[in-house]
Order: structure tokens, then C-alpha cells, then sequence
């Protein structure tokens, strides 16, 4: 074709065609109507260009360079092309790919696979991006950016016109052969016996090139077409960094992901530039690869990209966003310290009215509605019906008079049951209603979930899906904070900065219902601070905005007397009167079914009998009952053992589980190793993981299947102390009381159960260390192939540009010489992770994932050490079984990954290990750690971590600043660590005052945020340089003005104390009382005033204390500077007196106060108004009344030019008339 001579330049080109393989790129070329001259490309840019135009649009073809391929060269390839070409909309990117054929979709070679979003995805899945989370499970992080609605729009035309007619795609395959008869053999279809279906199964002999040898009867057996035009699929598409070449891995990550086709480059592109993925088929993602069909799967891939094009008008394009000019891009830039730890130049495409479900994740990977399913399985049809009928109950469900509800009762009672019921209820409304609602359960078996932070961070997170899922944005302030405390941190914020975001959110999100079963089971803080904030904003004179709360506890919750006393309004119902019904009900299902496996009397009144000496014994507990029902079956075989029985039985669960632990099963120790996991590890273990966790012993070197126990032996073992959940199949303990009977028992009546948690912990971790060690795994699940993959990377000039002028990184790093912006790195392949290991051994997922949380106490004294020493070290070997997510394959990758992870689990004992590497980790210690936004030693100071701080004291350099210009000190200041704030103080070269890029000080974090003791001790350090250091702070602030705003009384004692002035932080001349009035603390004020604040301050208006208590109306701040003021009737430049402003304010009981001290009601400002003019203006009559009772004179209605002697006489008698009626 020739050339056009348009004098076309780069703004001109408005969508990027972007290509794998040279063959894919002869494929774009052949769609070419026109092709262009070349242009300039920008010094930054190594990639070449075909320029051209496809039907109305000019387009921009690029392809990666010759082997090399991956997400990570797909996202450098566009990332460079946008310095070239600023002006591009979009892109498609399109090639072939391996196809997922199931028995929902019929895909077969020579199809086309098209990406379309759903409702979790945006069309494109990163499957081998993530973690491995706690239980084992991967987690996979981030979700991908979907197409422009321009070509979604598109895509659905197309959609709706191919059924009703044939696809364009032989056509415009015909007319680029008739231009290029070269592309006819490239285009040609290779025929349907060539399209073979191995089973998943059965994998291609490694010495074979082509399937000509394979076995067909291993093949799946499929109806034939008739025709080979292809179809086209649209779904979702996997992307990774690995060529998909296993059968039954595809299938499995198939059906867990619901994708259609594998493919390698189009993950690194959905958050670089919006793109719609186009895949032409040519083999089935298994080891069955060949390169026949490639060919012609690039060709009709090309053709249906030209056909999308094609439907979509131009001057739609051009009204897309530029790619260029996207305000989310995240560059390197020399001077900006915040972006120096991204690797390379990537765009992120953040909408700024909701987040993002990766977003969502990192707020909590609490499963609400999971947890829900599991409970309520458990709940006996009919029961529980009384308290969804209780009058309370249904008040607070239907009114707004009651805010708040209180279930309670004891142990074992059904609390929970009841909670799921409410639930279940407000379930159902919320779906028809639409009432949000937010619930939390409180399980002792997850310790975790145990936690204040947990439990807000939980109910920010549900109402943000609510907003989500209603489409509303969320307000501006509270989606900077979400972002702030999240997106690029996995430690949880703390109690303080949740609740401040929580209740924003709270106002934010009215009518919404919450619902907290077990909230007592929090530690005796947590639950405090809970139930203050509780307090706060549902009792009955706050602002709830209608929203209501339900809690579900125990009758007496440890450190509180009485909850209906802490929250002013609450109604208590109590299941202690009210279940005995459904306890009823209970015995007779239980022992109706129980009858089914085994008849244990043929006695229909001793029957009986149980019943009734059961349901009067039972004290209103279902636990209790159960207990007793199972102990009759599984130790009564007579009459007379079920009279015997019911003559002793134990009063009360404790004595219970003391006959429960009297009936253990000891052979081979097996209960005692089910209580222990049951007890100590860090999740539930499902029955199978359970079987092999049990079956060896630390001193084992080989795993051996033979000594499995079977599963009724395992809950059997345990004399009912332990239960299979048939929900989950996860052994869990009966009720979460046993636990607690089991830690206060200590092994007195159970041999061999650990005595404290840590040596429990510590028996798991070394159970989890010799499984590892076994000689079946020899530490190596995951090994390098003999193959090599070549990538483009960012050069070292391009990464570490601008970090050389970094005083703290400089000196460990040689300056690069290379100029180049991308370089080619070969790297090893790696294999596939041990899946068939995965599969054959139950319990390697958990010892995985927790044989570093189990271990932090390990000892180099104790007979596992070495065992974790290799564990931990031995990187090249045993790099998949660590918890910490690597940066990089290098040592030093590994050893910054193991480091920070140590810090932020407070596991000293890797901590240790890191420091023997102490030159290596000298270069990577002030980094941000892998998945935070701090340094090691700044993070440890935020979180508290004192022992921590105290060994990264001893070479972490105490003064290197974080992206926000915060030092260590700032962090333990700000969270009140004094003991840290000691710690780093007594460190050579600490700054006592130092400030931050907002100009904070640690006195000034410390100060604002309310901690005393820790200003204490910075005001001790700061010696002679006090005053200096408490006049620091950001604009208009200062340590004591911070304090004074928020009232927090015991930090501005501490610094007036130390010798502050209480007139210091003026600002437009106001003190900071003034503050304190405005914002109502009264306590301040009073501590202000008695350590010299001047009550007849003027500000520059010429304002007062007493003049701004009185604008606020707040009478006993009134009357308490009315005593210590020498001028009570003081003007300001307005004329205004404080009796005027309380006038004009509408506070009529501060006026009457003023009065009493001799204020004078018939002042006039500086423009003649009298109040009572001015109330008149207002048609104020509660005030004109007012006034008129405190004998204002009627002559001086004042002040109204615009009216006549008789008019404004004509106005008093109506006025006088008016109020004579009124009153």
C-alpha cells in the first residue's frame, strides 16, 4: 500500500494496536487501510512504530521486542510509548492465546475470546499476583482496569448484530490478502482434524515436538461444527507471567475464575492504558502446545479487532480521556521523596468517587456474610421465634425511639443463635428496604477478630460496599483517609484513627442498623473503648441520624457494672427467661435424631424422663444440654447407666468439661495433639489438614500415610470437647468456653497440654517445622526449570534517577552507568508451585503459611532451631514457604522481605537471623518495607514495638525521614509510646523538635492527639529549649492550641505545667481560651484560668472570652468567667456586648445571667442598634419577650431611618399587641 502523504503528526493517533509476537504484528500490519510515514520518537521511547489507518481512526501499532514477554514488558512497552504518543485513548491488545474449553463454553481452535468485565472483574484476572494469606489459601491482589465504555459499547453491537448475521472477519481477511496475497497463507484456516482435545490429565511426551505421536484415545471426544468460521466468546481473560502449559492446573484455576482464556501480557496493561483484550485461539493451555494454529489465530484475532473499530465514530474516540494527561500517574521523579520507592513509571487509574475491591480487601479480609452462613446453619427451626416476638425487639426493629438494644445472657445460652436470627431479619429488610446494614461476630477461635481495630475496620468496610454497591461517592475527606491508612500499608491503624474515620462514615451513612454478638469477648480496652463510642453515638440525646444498634453479650461483661447505666436509653432483654422454650425444643430434635443412629432406651418414660430432668437442670443453657445428650449416648448402653447418669450429672459447664477431659482417649496421645491445634492455631483446621497434623511425630524424618487416624476417631478422642462443623467440615471446639476452661486448667486434669499459650504455640511450630523437613519435600516444592525467560526491565540509570541525592541511600549505592531506560534481563523460569504436593499432603498449606507465626519464641537452645534457621535462610531452596512477599529473587530481596516481616510480626527470633547480615542490611533498612509506606524502625516506633525499636536503634539511623517527613520520633509521639519516645531520645543525634513537611513537631503530635505522658517526657528532653519547642507547630498552631482544641485536659496541664504560657499560640490575637470556649471544654477553660489566662483578653475584633461564651450560649462558662473577670460588660470594635450577642444569638438564659451580674439591656453597637431593635428585625418574639421581662425601655426602638416617628410608633403597638397575645 503507499504511503500517505498527510502531513500527519503524533497528536493525530488516537488508539495503540499493541502486539506479543512479530506474527501478531504481521497480522495488525495486514489491517492497515493506509499506512503512514514514520515520526519522530522521544529520546525515552526504545519501541518501534507502524503507523497507519484502520477504517475512520489513525492507529498506533507496537509490538514487544523479539522473546521477550510478560506483564511486566507489556506494561514498560506502553509506559514508553506514552512519551511518544500523549494523545492515545486506548488500546486494543490483540494476538493469540490458550483456550478453556468446559461444558458451558464450546471453545475450540480458531475461536475468538474477547474480554468483557463482570461484576467483580474488569475483563482481565492477574492470576499469579498475590499472597498466600493465613489458612493457606492464595489470595490474589488488585483488580484490573476494564475497557472504555466507547468500545464496551461497541463490543455489545457487535454482540447483538453477529446474531442476527455472519462476522466481517472472512471479509476483511479477504481484502488483506487482495493487498498483501503474502498474508494468504498466514490467513489460512489449518483445518478441523487438527484441533485435538487431550484429557487434562494426560501430558505431552517431553521428547515430542508435535501431538503426531500422542495417544487419540486419551483425547476428548466433541460433535463437529460443520464449518470453520470462527465463534467468538466474550468473559473474562487470565493473565500471568507464565506460559500456561497443565491441563489440570487450567482446569482448576478455569473453574475457580470462571476465565475463558490464558494469556501472558494483558495484565500488565489494564491499569497502564483502558484496553480490550482480543485473543484468537490456537491451542488449549496445556503441554499439548504447538505453533500450527498460530498463525491463523492471530489473523482472525486481527480481523475482529478491525471489525470493533469499525462500529466505534471517531469523534467519539477523541472524546475519551488521553492517556497522557491522566492526573493518577505515578512517575519517578528526581525531587518527589513520596514516589522513590516505585520501581517503574506506571499509571494508576483511581477513580476518586469509590474504591476499588483491592481496596476494599486491604480494609479487612473480615467475610461477614461467610460467618453468618457458617452460625446460622446451626439454629433449630422454630427456635428463637420468641425474641424476633418480643415487644422491645420490635420496637426497635420498626420505631426510632429506641436506639439501642441489649440481648444477654449466660455461657452457652444461644446468644449467637439469637444474633443470627436478627440478622436473618435484617437481612431480609435491608434487601427489601434497602437499610444498610453493618454486623460483626466476635468468635473466640479467631483471636484476631478479638480486636477493637478489627471490628471498626470491619464496619468501615461494609459501608463502603453499601456506597458501592448504591453507586454513592464517597465524601472527599473520608476517601483520602481510607487511602491514607490502607492502600499502601497491611498493618491495621489503630482504635483512635478507625473510630475518627468510622464515625465520618457513621454520619455519613445514616439509617443503618449494626449488630455485634460477643462483643465482650474482647479483651477488657477494647471492649471499652468500644462501648464508649458506642455510648457516643447511640444514646438517646446524640446524633444517630436514625441509625440503631443491637448488642449480644454475656450478663456481666468483665470491668463494667451494668451496660444499661453506661448507655443512657438502652433496652435489655435477657434470654435467662425467655429460652426455656426453645431449650425444649432442642431436647426433642436432638434426641429424635440421635434415636436414628442408635435407640438408647426402649423405655418411652425414662425417655421422657430425660427430657424433663434435662430441661429443669439446664439453667437456660443449650451447651450444657448438649453436652449432657452426648455423654448419655456415648457412655449409657442400659437403663440403669441412664439413671445413674441423670443422678450425678455436673452442675454447671465446668464440671462438665472436667468429666469431658476425665473421658480422653490417650492412646498415642492423638486427643491431647486435637486439643492442642484446636486450641493454638492460627485458623481452624479442616478435618483432613487435621488427620496429618496429628499423625507424626517431631522426630519423624519421613512422612508416612499409614499412620492417618480416621475422622470419628479424631472427634471422638475428645469426648465431645470438639466438633467437625458439617458446614465447613473445620474442627472447632463445641463452644468457645471450653477453650477458656481448658486455659484455666492448664493441663491439671488433661496430661501433656501445654501450661502456657507461648509453649502451645511452640509445639505447633515445631509439629509445622519437622512436616517441612520431611525428606518428601526435602525444601523444595518450587524449582527453577532449565529454562530462561528474557524480560525488559527498567535500567538502574531509570530506577535509581534522583535517589543518589537521597542522604540516606547514597552511600550504599554506586551510581549506574548505563543511560538506557529499559534493559534486557535474562532470568530463570520457574516451575509450577507443587500443586501435586499441594494435593497429596493436607496439612502442607497451613504449616506453610504458620510455621513463622508459631515460632516467635523460638530459642537457639531449642532442638528445632536449625530446622528454622534453613527454613528461614536457605532462600533458594525454601523461598515459597515463607510469609514474607519477596521484591526480588536476590539475597538481598529476600533478606529486606524476611526483615520487615520480622519487624511487623515482632518475631525477634528472625529479627536475629536478618542481623547476622548486617553489612547487606545496612543498604536496605531505611527502605520501605514490602507492602508498607515506612521504614523498619518507623514502623516498629508507630506500632509500639519497644524491644524492636530498642535493636534497630543500634543501626537504623534515628534522623531518615519517611514520604511524609515524619522520623521515628514523630510516629512514637504521635501513638504516645513514652517508652519509645525514651528509647529514640537517648539515641545519639535524635532531635527533640524536629519537624516534619507540615511543620509538626513530636510535641505537636504528641499534644494534639492527647498523650500526656509522652509530652511529658519530650518536654523533659527538650531542657532549657521548652519554650522554643512548644511555639513549634504547623500555621496557626502550637502544641498547647492543638491540646486546647481537643480538649484533651491532662496534656495541657502538662504543658502549662512545664512552664508554657496559657496566652502562647496567639493567633489574630485570640488566646487559647478562646478555643476552648468555641469548642465548649469547660475543663480546659477552668485549667486555663487557673494557671493565669488573662479573662478580659481582647482578640483583633476587639472580642472577649466572656463575649464569645455568651455568643455560644454555654451558661456555665458564663457564669465561671463572670467570677474571675474585672469587666463584665465589655464592647467589642462593634459595639457589641456580650449580653447584645447572647441577645442576637437567640440564648435566653444567658441573657438572664448577664443581667444578674449587671449587664446593661439597652446598649446599642456602633450602629445604634439596641437589642431589642435587632430582635425585632429578627421577628424573634421568644427573645423580644425576653427582653421585655428583664424590663428593656420600649423608647429605645431604634434604628429605623426608613420608617416615620408615627410608623415606627404604629410598629411598637403591634408589637406590644403581638406579644401581649403571645404571652
Amino acid at each position: 500500500m503507499a504511503p500517505s502523504t498527510k502531513g500527519l503528526q503524533h497528536q493525530d493517533y488516537t488508539i495503540a494496536w499493541i502486539c506479543a509476537l512479530p506474527l501478531e504484528r504481521a497480522a495488525a500490519e495486514a489491517m492497515l487501510d493506509e499506512k503512514h510515514p514514520d515520526l519522530p520518537i522521544s529520546p525515552q521511547d526504545e519501541n518501534t512504530y507502524i503507523l497507519g489507518r484502520i477504517c475512520a481512526h489513525n492507529v498506533v501499532i507496537l509490538c514487544l521486542p523479539s522473546g521477550v514477554y510478560g506483564t511486566t514488558a507489556a506494561t514498560a512497552l506502553v509506559s514508553q510509548m506514552r512519551f511518544t504518543f500523549q494523545t492515545i485513548r486506548f488500546g486494543l491488545m490483540v494476538g493469540i492465546g490458550g483456550g478453556v474449553t468446559s461444558k458451558e463454553t464450546d471453545i475450540r481452535l480458531g475461536d475468538i475470546v474477547v474480554s468483557k468485565p463482570t461484576r467483580e472483574f474488569g475483563g482481565v484476572i492477574q492470576y499469579d499476583y498475590g499472597k498466600t494469606v493465613q489458612d493457606g489459601r492464595f489470595a490474589r491482589s488488585g483488580i484490573l482496569n476494564k475497557p472504555p465504555r466507547v468500545v464496551l459499547t461497541a463490543v455489545s453491537r457487535l454482540q447483538a448484530a453477529h446474531k442476527l448475521g455472519p462476522n466481517k472477519i472472512s471479509s476483511f481477511i479477504s481484502k488483506a490478502v487482495a493487498r498483501s496475497p503474502a498474508f494468504e497463507p498466514l490467513s489460512r484456516y489449518p483445518g478441523e482434524s487438527l484441533d485435538v482435545l487431550f484429557e487434562s490429565g494426560y501430558e505431552h511426551p517431553e521428547s515430542e515436538n508435535t501431538c503426531d505421536n500422542c495417544d487419540l484415545i486419551r483425547s476428548v471426544k466433541r460433535t463437529p461444527r460443520g464449518g470453520h468460521d470462527p465463534i467468538i466468546h466474550y468473559g473474562l481473560i487470565a493473565s500471568g507471567n507464565q506460559v500456561m502449559k497443565h491441563g489440570r492446573t487450567r482446569d482448576k484455576l478455569a473453574q475457580e475464575l470462571g476465565v475463558l482464556c490464558f494469556e501472558m501480557e494483558a495484565a500488565g496493561l489494564m491499569d497502564v492504558i483502558p484496553c480490550l483484550v482480543i485473543r484468537g485461539i490456537c491451542d488449549y493451555a496445556d503441554s499439548h502446545k504447538n505453533k500450527r494454529w498460530q498463525d491463523y489465530a492471530a489473523a482472525i484475532a486481527a480481523a475482529y479487532a478491525k471489525e470493533v473499530l469499525s462500529v466505534i465514530h471517531a469523534h467519539l474516540v477523541v472524546d475519551e480521556p488521553k492517556i497522557g494527561s491522566s492526573s493518577e500517574l505515578y512517575q519517578y521523579q528526581n525531587n518527589n521523596a513520596r514516589e522513590r520507592k516505585h520501581a517503574s513509571s506506571l499509571i494508576v487509574r483511581q477513580s476518586r468517587d469509590e474504591i476499588d475491591n483491592l481496596l476494599l480487601e486491604k480494609i479487612s479480609n473480615y467475610d461477614q456474610n461467610k460467618v453468618h452462613r457458617r452460625l446460622f446453619h446451626k439454629r433449630l427451626l422454630g427456635t428463637t421465634q420468641w425474641f424476633l416476638d418480643h415487644p422491645d425487639f420490635k420496637e426497635w426493629l420498626t420505631g426510632n425511639t429506641i436506639p439501642s438494644l441489649w440481648c444477654s445472657g449466660k455461657i452457652g445460652s444461644g446468644k449467637t443463635i439469637v444474633a443470627t436470627s436478627v440478622v436473618e431479619e435484617l437481612l431480609y429488610r435491608s434487601n427489601e428496604f434497602g437499610v444498610p446494614l453493618v454486623f460483626f461476630y466476635c468468635e473466640s477461635e479467631h483471636p484476631e477478630s478479638l480486636k477493637g481495630p478489627r471490628i471498626l475496620s470491619s464496619f468501615i468496610k461494609q459501608l463502603c460496599q453499601f456506597l458501592k454497591v448504591i453507586s454513592r461517592p464517597l465524601r472527599k475527606d473520608i476517601f483520602q483517609d481510607i487511602r491514607r491508612l490502607f492502600k499502601r500499608t497491611q498493618t491495621i491503624p489503630d482504635f483512635e484513627d478507625l473510630e475518627d474515620l468510622f464515625v465520618r462514615l457513621f454520619h455519613y451513612v445514616p439509617n443503618t442498623t449494626y449488630v455485634i454478638d460477643g462483643f465482650d469477648a474482647q479483651g477488657q480496652e477494647d471492649c471499652g473503648k468500644l462501648l464508649k463510642l458506642i455510648q457516643h453515638l447511640f444514646s438517646i440525646s446524640s446524633d444517630r441520624r436514625e441509625s440503631k444498634c443491637i448488642l449480644l453479650s454475656r450478663d456481666q461483661i468483665p470491668g463494667f457494672t451494668d451496660i444499661t447505666t453506661l448507655i443512657p436509653g438502652i433496652r435489655h432483654i435477657s434470654t435467662s427467661s425467655n429460652v426455656m422454650r426453645d431449650i425444649q425444643t432442642y431436647i426433642e430434635t436432638t434426641m429424635t435424631d440421635k434415636t436414628m443412629a442408635r435407640k438408647l432406651t426402649s423405655n418411652p418414660s425414662l425417655l421422657d424422663e430425660i427430657k424433663t430432668i434435662l430441661l429443669k437442670e439446664s439453667s437456660g443453657m443449650f451447651l450444657w444440654v448438649y453436652l449432657q445428650l452426648e455423654i448419655l449416648w456415648d457412655t449409657c448402653f442400659t437403663d440403669a447407666q441412664i439413671r445413674s447418669a441423670l443422678g450425678r450429672l455436673p452442675k454447671g459447664l465446668e464440671e462438665t468439661y472436667r468429666r469431658c477431659a476425665e473421658r480422653l482417649v490417650v492412646q498415642d496421645n492423638i486427643a491431647v495433639k486435637v486439643l492442642k491445634w484446636v486450641s493454638f492455631a492460627t485458623r481452624p483446621l479442616h478435618i483432613e489438614e487435621l488427620k496429618e497434623a496429628v499423625a507424626f511425630t517431631s522426630s519423624d524424618t519421613r512422612w508416612d500415610p499409614e499412620k492417618i487416624p480416621q475422622q470419628d476417631f479424631i472427634a471422638g478422642s475428645c469426648a465431645n470437647l470438639v466438633v467437625v462443623d458439617p458446614v465447613d467440615s473445620c474442627v472447632r471446639f463445641a463452644h468457645h468456653s471450653v477453650k477458656q476452661y481448658l486455659e484455666r486448667d492448664r493441663g491439671n486434669h488433661i496430661r501433656g497440654y501445654p501450661v502456657s499459650t507461648i509453649q502451645g504455640e511452640m509445639e505447633c511450630g515445631k509439629y509445622c517445622l519437622a512436616y517441612l523437613s520431611f525428606s518428601d519435600f526435602n525444601l523444595q516444592l518450587t524449582k527453577h526449570k532449565n529454562e530462561e525467560v528474557t524480560v525488559s526491565l527498567p535500567s538502574p540509570a531509570t530506577l535509581m534517577n534522583g535517589v543518589f541525592r537521597s542522604s540516606f541511600i547514597a552511600p550504599f549505592i554506586r551510581v549506574p552507568r548505563s543511560q538506557q531506560a529499559f534493559v534486557p534481563v535474562r532470568i530463570p523460569n520457574v516451575g509450577p508451585t507443587g500443586a501435586s504436593y499441594q494435593a497429596k499432603y493436607k496439612f502442607l498449606s497451613y504449616a506453610v503459611s504458620s510455621w513463622a507465626l508459631h515460632t516467635k519464641h523460638i530459642t537457639t537452645t531449642s532442638s528445632s532451631w536449625e530446622r528454622f534457621e534453613q527454613l528461614a535462610t536457605n532462600f533458594s531452596s525454601t523461598w515459597n514457604f515463607h510469609p514474607w512477599v519477596h521484591g526480588g529473587r536476590s539475597s538481598q530481596s529476600h533478606l529486606h522481605a524476611l526483615f520487615g516481616w520480622a519487624v511487623k510480626e515482632q518475631h525477634e527470633p528472625l529479627l536475629s537471623i536478618a542481623l547476622k547480615s548486617r553489612k547487606d542490611l545496612l543498604a536496605v533498612c531505611e527502605l520501605p518495607l514490602v507492602g508498607e509506606n515506612l521504614p523498619a524502625l518507623h514502623l516498629a516506633s508507630k506500632l509500639g514495638y519497644h524491644s524492636i525499636v530498642e535493636t534497630l536503634l543500634g543501626f537504623c539511623r534515628v534522623n531518615v525521614m519517611d514520604v511524609e517527613g515524619y522520623v521515628p520520633l514523630h510516629h512514637a509521639a504521635e501513638k504516645g509510646h513514652s517508652s519509645i519516645i525514651r528509647l529514640i531520645l537517648n539515641t545519639k543525634d535524635s532531635v527533640v523538635d524536629m519537624l516534619s513537611k507540615s511543620d509538626s513537631t513530636p510535641l505537636f503530635l504528641a499534644a494534639s492527639n492527647g498523650h500526656a505522658s509522652a509530652a511529658t517526657v519530650l518536654l523533659e528532653y527538650s531542657g532549657r529549649n521548652v519554650k522554643e519547642c512548644a511555639e513549634k507547630g504547623p500555621p496557626s498552631l502550637t502544641p498547647l492550641t492543638a491540646a486546647v482544641r481537643k480538649g484533651h485536659r491532662g496534656v495541657v496541664e502538662v504543658l502549662l505545667r512545664n512552664g508554657i504560657s496559657p496566652e502562647s499560640g496567639k493567633y489574630l490575637g485570640r488566646t487559647p481560651i478562646f478555643i476552648a470556649i468555641e469548642e465548649g471544654h469547660r475543663d480546659v477553660v477552668e485549667v486555663l484560668l487557673q494557671w493565669g489566662a488573662d479573662p478580659d483578653h481582647r482578640d483583633v475584633k476587639g472580642s472577649t472570652p466572656l463575649s464569645t461564651a455568651a455568643k455560644h450560649g454555654d451558661e456555665r462558662l458564663v457564669e465561671m468567667l463572670l467570677e474571675k473577670c474585672t469587666i463584665h460588660d465589655p464592647k467589642d470594635d462593634a459595639g457589641h456586648t456580650p449580653f447584645f450577642l447572647a441577645s442576637k444569638y437567640g440564648h435566653l438564659e444567658t441573657m438572664k445571667l448577664l443581667v444578674d451580674y449587671g449587664a446593661d439591656c439597652n446598649s446599642k453597637d456602633s450602629k445604634g442598634k439596641t437589642p431589642l431593635s435587632d430582635a425585632i428585625r429578627r421577628n424573634d418574639m421568644a427573645t423580644i419577650g425576653t427582653l421585655l421581662d428583664l424590663g428593656v425601655d420600649l423608647r429605645n426602638v431604634s434604628n429605623f431611618p426608613e420608617l416615620s416617628e408615627s410608623a415606627q410608633g404604629r410598629l411598637l403597638g403591634g408589637l406590644l399587641r403581638d406579644i401581649s397575645l403571645r404571652y
